[in-house]
């Protein structure tokens, strides 16, 4: 086979702009710490690359879910936690309401029973990042709209705006839970289905009986009734609702608990797939530095 006098020239440029390109690459590998910058670099190791950041970002997703429903879920235990003391000063100033007090008495005690209404209403209506905590899905709609006396300007009854449905949000690969908490419904924090859970109705109850039994223009009879419907009705309806944020106390104090399992768990999967990531991509920086220097012998050899 004849061979050109080229020939020899062209693959001598070849294997000098070859060697020079190995050079440089392994500088870059050098300079950046890396081993593959691009998919070329070595296919299978990217594929796998790829695979493990993909995991780990659905990890990084669920460790966002859980520091976010951890947050809710502690400003609801704190409003509930509010309004279990609202709930006890109530039933005791029902407790002490009997006809041994005096009406200015029974009048201060119904003045106060208001003011707890009152806040029990805002409470209700917590927001937490521009989110009504106890609307359900709703989160944009208010939670109770209160119905006032014209004269008086006192709160006569509420309307539930929210729902009492819930999203739920994925927290690791096979476990989800439910983001949102309603004033209302099955398991409302405020009212459930059971009867005698409706916390503001029982408020209003007391704010008004308290307000017959200190009035002027009652009759004893009416005074007696109230006072009887006290002692006979809300402070039983008191203690179901006090009874209702004990159990949410127990779920919400689960549920934390749960919380913080998982983001242990995803913490230590994220940690487990960094390293793997690293052994893939980094380089080892002795052989790669020896490497270079056989490169650059040869390629001054071939000068």
């Amino acid at each position: 086979m004849r061979v050109t006098t080229n020939s020899f020239n062209n693959d001598l440029r070849h294997n000098i702009s070859r060697l020079a390109e190995r050079q440089l690459r392994l500088q870059q590998q050098i300079s950046t710490g890396q081993r593959i910058t691009t998919a070329s670099d070595d296919p299978n190791a990217m594929r796998r690359v790829l695979d493990l950041r993909n995991e780990q970002g659905q990890l990084k997703q669920y460790q966002d879910n859980i520091s976010t429903l951890r947050e809710n879920t502690n400003v609801v235990y704190s409003t509930v936690q509010g309004l279990k003391k609202l709930s006890d000063r109530a039933t005791e100033l029902a407790v002490v309401a009997d006809g041994s007090k005096g009406p200015s008495a029974l009048k201060a005690y119904a003045k106060e029973v208001d003011q707890l209404l009152e806040e029990a209403v805002r409470l209700a209506n917590s927001k937490h990042r521009n989110v009504y905590i106890f609307s359900g899905t709703k989160g944009t709609t208010k939670s109770f709209e209160p119905q006032r006396d014209a004269s008086t300007k006192q709160i006569t009854g509420v309307s539930f705006q929210g729902n009492t449905s819930s999203a739920k949000v994925d927290v690791s690969q096979h476990a989800t839970l439910e983001a949102n908490f309603s004033a209302e419904g099955s398991n409302g924090i405020l009212k459930t289905d059971s009867s005698g859970t409706d916390f503001i109705s029982s408020l209003i109850s007391l704010r008004d009986n308290l307000t017959t039994a200190s009035g002027n223009t009652s009759s004893e009879s009416d005074k007696s009734a109230a006072l009887a419907s006290i002692k006979d009705t809300i402070i039983g309806n008191l203690d179901k609702s006090e009874l209702n944020f004990i159990d949410h106390f127990s779920g919400i104090g689960a549920r934390l608990a749960r919380l913080e399992t998982s983001e242990s768990l995803t913490n230590q999967q994220i940690s487990a797939i960094t390293p793997l990531i690293s052994n893939e991509m980094d380089i080892d920086l002795a052989d790669t530095l020896v490497r270079l220097n056989e490169i650059q012998n040869a390629y001054t050899a071939a000068l």
